[in-house]
């Protein structure tokens, strides 16, 4: 009788899934001449962002509501996709994917959501802004030809794999991860959540890390040139370069190398790292 019952539970929760994800309500796809911006302002809607081998930029929505659907449009060489009026409620649901050709490059990529979530496989554009207020953020394998702009309230922040030449990332509460990161300079600071930041290469400007409550982890090669500034009111400051651990409490200043472009950490209650 149990088994019965597990095999029953497994089989309406995968019906559930594929009821959702079979529900398109809309599909449309555009010539990469009338692409060149893509903007969105959304509510709760989580947005998915796929690779493909093509020649077109496709947008497919599915909803169990299509009075709460987002409005999809096109002007200017931008694909601007806006939430509906309506309300939504617990019940009602909406996906967005967006299949973009591998190697296509956006003028700019601008993304404001409330509580819906952004999964992006790859972006490449000149200018890169995206701002959540509860969800959260995720890119792998991001380009940057200008500027990379992210801030969450809630929500978390995670990049796999970014090369531009300057980012700011800015979270009250959620957590910031970085990895395989190539900047000249960089911002990122968070309030009560934790900041890991793996970088490529030593900054070639000051760049600052930044918690309130958090502890702050990054990762460098030792052989690159740098100038280090530690800040803490308490905490531990781990250096595995140096195999040195001591009270981070104060201000410290090291230099590796030849030493270089300064880079900040500063924390008001947690643990610095540098490995």
């Amino acid at each position: 009788m149990r088994k019965h019952f597990l095999l029953a539970a497994i089989f309406l929760f995968s019906s559930t899934l594929f009821a959702e994800q079979a529900n398109l309500i809309f599909r449309e796809s555009y010539r990469l001449a009338d692409v060149q911006n893509l903007v969105m302002a959304l509510n709760s809607e989580n947005v998915e962002i796929k690779n493909f081998r093509g020649y077109k930029v496709t947008v497919e929505a599915y909803s169990n509501n299509t009075s709460r659907s987002p409005v999809i449009k096109r002007a200017n060489k931008s694909i601007i996709i806006e939430h509906s009026k309506e309300h939504f409620y617990k019940a009602d649901y909406c996906n967005l994917i967006i299949y973009i050709p591998y190697d296509y490059k956006l003028n700019s990529f601008e993304y404001i959501s409330d509580s819906g979530n952004l999964s992006a496989e790859e972006i490449w554009s000149d200018k890169v802004n995206a701002r959540s207020n509860a969800g959260s953020i995720s890119f792998e394998n991001l380009i940057s030809g200008d500027t990379l702009s992210i801030s969450t309230t809630k929500g978390k922040i995670k990049i796999s794999k970014f090369k531009g030449e300057y980012f700011e990332l800015t979270s009250e509460s959620g957590a910031i991860q970085m990895n395989k990161v190539q900047a000249e300079y960089f911002n990122a600071s968070s309030g009560s959540g934790q900041v890991f930041i793996n970088l490529e290469n030593a900054p070639v400007a000051t760049s600052q890390i930044k918690t309130s409550r958090g502890n702050i982890t990054v990762e460098l090669p030792a052989s690159e040139n740098f100038n280090l500034q530690v800040l803490s009111n308490s905490g531990t400051f781990r250096d595995n370069i140096r195999d040195v651990r001591k009270s981070a409490r104060g201000e410290h200043d090291f230099k590796y190398n030849d030493g270089g472009a300064l880079l900040i950490l500063q924390t008001s209650s947690g643990d610095i790292t540098l490995e």
